[in-house]
């Protein structure tokens, strides 16, 4: 029995890494389609059909198997039609297998009760863990009435109980424990991935996400001959709203500047903050007059926005912007950084407050 029980746990450990691992790369959201809610179906009944084949005998003549486990975890983690497409097969398969018994036909039962069970306690606004427990009582209570049908002496039903008991509660407490610890270290992958693309205090993109969003976009810009234009913007004298009001007042500014320039793009522009006071955004099929236009656009915005540092206190800003665009200002994609550089370091050494486009042939006439 200890055999099939270690046997029984390797195949759960098994599958519900790999299907942690699954879940970890695909990123599923929280309601997956109903071919994919069917299919988690199918894939848990093959798991309680591989658990029924390495069933383990508790006492003469009453064998056990974990096969409730892929219908629980479907209940309560993908929901009711997972649920019950994995009860539906593990119970054809009590029946196909071990053929038209009573046995066969209680068991068949027991897993369509189940799953429609399982499902109806995951849809109460309770807890995670008392809808183990709840699952777990209901399991029990069901499989405890199975065994009054068919075992007759009260010596062996009383053997029956004790053994099944432990065994099924320590199962579910493991389980339990590996989906809570799984759990945590998903919850935790999630926030380091986050971490690693989203800046902490605005929400945009880091520049680290910017310099692959950057380098995706260059790619497609190319290969269908789009325009792509990149806005550098920093605001002015940043440093001295912190050194007058803290910077706290400075992490405000921050973050309602962050909200300006996202409200003034296109959901599918790429806004950044590429570190301290500094910005970008990259205008994807944007030409040139076009992120002119929206430069100068965000600029006015931001000049004639109060942005509240208390509930009565408010500060004015101004930013600088320099741009340049691919293919019609600037030949060659990989110097698009450097060139909107060039335009925003001419626009803050010009007065600042103002927007400058790329121009090579002005730049080049300076540097001569």
């Amino acid at each position: 029995m200890l055999t099939k029980l270690f046997i029984n746990l390797c195949i759960l450990i098994t599958f519900i890494s790999i299907s942690n691992n699954f879940f970890i790369n695909k990123n599923l959201s929280k309601n997956p389609p109903i071919s994919l809610k069917i299919l988690i179906g199918i894939y848990a009944g093959l798991l309680g059909i591989l658990l029924i084949l390495f069933n383990i005998s508790i006492t003469s003549p009453v064998i056990t198997n974990f096969s409730f486990f892929p219908i629980l975890l479907c209940a309560l983690y993908e929901g009711f039609l997972s649920s019950i497409v994995a009860s539906l097969l593990i119970s054809t398969f009590h029946i196909i297998y071990f053929g038209t018994s009573n046995a066969s036909t209680t068991a068949a039962l027991i897993s369509l009760l189940i799953g429609i069970g399982f499902s109806i306690i995951n849809s109460a606004r309770i807890s995670i863990k008392r809808k183990w427990i709840y699952c777990t009582i209901y399991l029990l209570i069901l499989n405890y009435t199975s065994i009054f049908i068919f075992v007759k002496d009260p010596i062996d039903i009383f053997k029956t109980f004790i053994t099944y008991s432990i065994i099924t509660l320590i199962m579910l407490y493991f389980i339990f424990k590996l989906i809570e610890y799984l759990s945590k270290s998903f919850k935790l992958y999630k926030k380091l991935k986050s971490e690693a693309s989203i800046d902490f205090l605005t929400g945009l993109n880091n520049v680290r996400q910017f310099n692959h969003m950057f380098t995706i976009a260059s790619q497609q810009a190319i290969r269908n001959k789009e325009y792509m234009s990149l806005l550098f913007l920093d605001i002015d004298h940043f440093k001295k709203i912190n050194d007058t009001f803290g910077h706290s007042a400075g992490d405000i500014v921050l973050r309602d500047l962050a909200v300006i320039l996202n409200r003034s793009c296109r959901v599918y522009d790429i806004v950044s903050r590429n570190g301290g006071e500094e910005f970008s955004i990259l205008l994807l099929n944007c030409s040139a007059n076009r992120a002119l236009e929206v430069a100068e656009r965000i600029r006015e915005t931001i000049e004639n926005n109060n942005f509240y540092i208390s509930d009565k206190t408010f500060i004015n800003i101004t930013i600088s912007i320099g741009i340049s665009t691919y293919p019609n200002i600037t030949n060659n994609i990989d110097k698009l950084l450097e060139h909107a550089d060039i335009a925003l370091y001419e626009a803050k050494g010009t007065g600042r407050n103002k927007t400058i486009l790329y121009n090579s042939t002005r730049y080049l006439a300076n540097v001569e």
